[in-house]
């Protein structure tokens, strides 16, 4: 047989293997060792990649992400590798929601949107953003979260007081306010019209028809 067509043969079946390997998901695993049951991720022929090392996990399985809490950094989003690749924004004590195929993230104190990928498809720019809702959220810049009485977080602090069970919104010295489709584009006003379509109006007063699910 010829040499040469044997070399192209073992080097496709080496790219061929170094692909799906580079594609395999890991599972999650358990260890307690430690005397506490700690989440780590392995391949399904059990060769341990990341260590048994956090205490909680939001993901089952690791392909491109996996939302895990750390001892120290808290809740954060790793790659492959265990590196961090970004924050979640924290909503009734843990990762926020995925909602129509995105979640909030934070970033220098401000917030974006990803997906269960960890890409980052509209970056971290609003001070609170709500979830997506038929292809929009509600922004904000400015602003901070005013609770049930009132009263700010630093008041509150201030009085002795806990906000702990606090019902809050958004309010505040907020300098914009408005929409984002999930090409990151804004709208200053959304106007329902009829079955279902919705007109959107942009900072430049430029009309937009969008459907429920946010398409022109």
């Amino acid at each position: 047989m010829n040499f040469r067509f044997l070399f192209i043969i073992l080097f496709i079946s080496i790219i061929f293997c170094s692909a799906q390997n580079k594609n395999e998901c890991y599972r999650i695993f358990s260890d307690s060792v430690s005397g506490t049951e700690l989440y780590g991720y392995k391949t399904h022929k059990n060769v341990i990649k990341i260590p048994a090392k956090f205490i909680s996990t939001y993901s089952d399985k690791l392909c491109k992400m996996a939302i895990v809490l750390d001892s120290k950094e808290g809740w954060i989003g790793i790659d492959k590798k265990g590196t961090i690749i970004l924050r979640p924004y924290i909503y009734d004590n843990g990762p926020d929601y995925v909602e129509e195929g995105l979640f909030r993230f934070t970033e220098e104190k401000k917030i974006g949107f990803a997906n269960l990928n960890g890409v980052k498809i509209i970056t971290a720019q609003f001070d609170f953003v709500t979830p997506f809702k038929d292809g929009l959220a509600e922004y904000y810049i400015g602003g901070e979260t005013i609770y049930e009485n009132g009263k700010t977080a630093a008041q509150i602090d201030k009085d002795g007081g806990s906000l702990e069970d606090l019902h809050w919104s958004w309010g505040g010295n907020v300098t914009e306010y408005g929409y984002i489709n999930k090409s990151g584009q804004r709208f200053k006003e959304i106007i329902s019209l009829k079955k279902g379509v919705r007109q959107a109006i942009t900072f430049q007063n430029k009309k937009i028809l969008l459907d429920k699910k946010d398409r022109l």
